[in-house]
């Protein structure tokens, strides 16, 4: 009797598991039988080696479940879509694409983790994560080939009132260089050249740039056989606000002959004062410089006309023919000059001191229409006319009278050189706005500047080159990103390349 009663003793003091040593699995599959009813609750317990109480608790928890799942939202707007496992990792991704993908400030990371997530951070733990995918950043930066890259677009802009060198991709916008410098002479322009040169096979066929004698020089010293083409917006900027000013200026003249003309309509209202200025002898001067002011703002306008649509157009004449057209409308404003001196003189130097730079475009296209003839085995002739014919308006009537001839003379040829022309024409680039597309994306992101310092321009160059553009007027540019563009082959998401794994809904 004492024996059993040892026995059982022992028994009831032996402590039930605890429930943190059940993993998941067992706890789901104790709430599932107790639902089910498969044993009793206290049967449940002795085999799981725990307490009643933590049974029921599984069993509760469960049925809570199952009838927040099947229960009829009384809004749907209320009703749950999906969850999100919300970790510390998740977070950080959440951070880095809240600053990069919606451009939030630091305290607009803090306000909405504390809004809508309930959640603290603070600004310092905001730097440490953009800190850590820093250097990852960089990295792929850094060892990204540049080899594919044939035209390249170098410009320099302005951050804060420090100078940024810009390198992008003509073609696919790979920004290949961006940085932050104390000056843009041509050593530094060289220095970073060369580096892409040597450690990123970066050669292009040529480059587009404006006036800008730092990096023309250094370009030069630092490719010597890589010609830098002129670009031809900022030639033409300059001009059309030439002739804006001086449409503002004959307005001015007209206007103050238009008051002397009201003040001698109604003599007896004169004042003494106007009565001895003689405004009949001011009138007639007035109208002198009124129709000198309108004719200059009319010469220019036509000089800008004939720079833009005849000589830097795509479609155009020959280069010794453009050339020629250049030097007159340099000439036309050299004559013109004494009339603005301060307004024409600045635009007129511009334009003669980047004549060949401006027009080197064209020698490229002349080349390349002699490759087109000699491929398809065609006179030279037949493409430029062809070249030609892509300048003319479809609603014209000479159009497709010059097109019916030469579908006669070419026969099988003319679509496949139709088709080589246009791709010619489309993969000529005068301009090197992507770079200032990217200027005015990049003031979007001056918080980071301060926090991070110039730094900051390495997560925005990767950040740039990895996210897959969502709009483009370029219907190939759609859902791919810069670097799938430049060369040609996917990648992962860039916030999979910084080391993360993307959150996907269960399905």
């Amino acid at each position: 009797m004492s024996f059993t009663n040892s026995a059982t003793l022992a028994n009831s003091s032996k402590a039930p598991n605890s429930p943190s040593a059940l993993i998941p699995q067992e706890r789901k599959r104790l709430a599932i039988d107790a639902i089910a009813k498969v044993s009793t609750i206290t049967k449940l317990a002795n085999d799981a080696d725990t307490s009643r109480k933590f049974i029921y608790a599984q069993k509760e928890k469960a049925e809570e479940a199952l009838n927040n799942a099947f229960a009829e939202a009384k809004d749907e707007k209320e009703k749950v879509l999906f969850y999100i496992p919300v970790t510390k990792t998740w977070l950080m991704q959440l951070v880095i694409a809240l600053i990069l993908i919606c451009r939030s400030s630091y305290q607009g990371v803090i306000e909405l983790c504390r809004d809508l997530l309930d959640y603290s951070i603070s600004k310092g733990h905001i730097h440490n994560i953009m800190r850590e995918v820093l250097d990852k950043a960089r990295q792929a930066n850094q060892e990204q080939d540049l080899s594919r890259i044939t035209v390249g677009a170098l410009d320099e802009i302005f951050q804060a009132g420090s100078p940024v060198l810009v390198g992008c991709d003509a073609a696919s916008t790979y920004c290949y260089l961006l940085s932050e410098e104390e000056n843009r002479d041509s050593n530094t322009w060289g220095v970073h050249l060369l580096h892409l040169q040597e450690h990123q096979n970066l050669k292009p066929h040529h480059t587009i740039a404006d006036g800008g004698t730092g990096l023309r020089k250094g370009q030069a010293d630092a490719w010597p056989d890589i010609p830098c083409n002129g670009d031809v917006f900022h030639a033409l900027k300059p001009m059309l606000e030439l002739i804006i000013n001086l449409e503002n200026r004959a307005l001015g003249e007209i206007s103050e002959s238009i008051s002397i003309k009201k003040k001698l309509a109604r003599p007896r209202r004169l004042s003494e004062r106007d009565k001895y200025k003689n405004l009949e002898k001011q009138l007639v001067i007035s109208e002198q410089k009124s129709l000198k002011a309108i004719q200059l703002a009319d010469d220019i306008q036509i000089l800008y006309q004939w720079l833009q649509r005849d000589i830097l157009s795509l479609v155009g004449p020959k280069f010794l023919e453009r050339q020629t057209l250049f030097d007159f409308v340099v000439e036309e404003l050299r004559t013109r000059e004494p009339l603005c001196l301060h307004r024409i003189h600045p635009v007129r130097i511009f334009l003669e001191n980047h004549r060949d730079n401006l027009l080197a475009f064209v020698n490229q296209i002349d080349s390349k229409m002699i490759v087109i003839a000699q491929d398809f085995e065609v006179t030279r002739d037949d493409v430029r006319a062809l070249y030609e014919l892509q300048g003319l308006r479809f609603s014209s009537q000479i159009r497709w009278e010059k097109d019916a001839l030469l579908r006669k003379a070419l026969g099988s040829a003319f679509h496949p050189v139709e088709s080589e022309v246009k791709q010619m024409l489309d993969e000529t680039i005068r301009a090197s706005s992507v770079v200032e597309n990217l200027n005015s994306r990049l003031r979007n992101y001056f918080t980071l500047r301060r926090y991070l310092g110039k730094e900051y321009l390495s997560v925005l160059q990767f950040f740039l080159n990895h996210r897959r553009f969502m709009r483009s007027k370029h219907l190939k540019r759609i859902d791919k990103s810069p670097k799938e563009l430049m060369t040609g082959q996917d990648h992962q998401h860039w916030l999979e390349i910084l080391g993360f794994k993307l959150f996907k809904q269960a399905a």
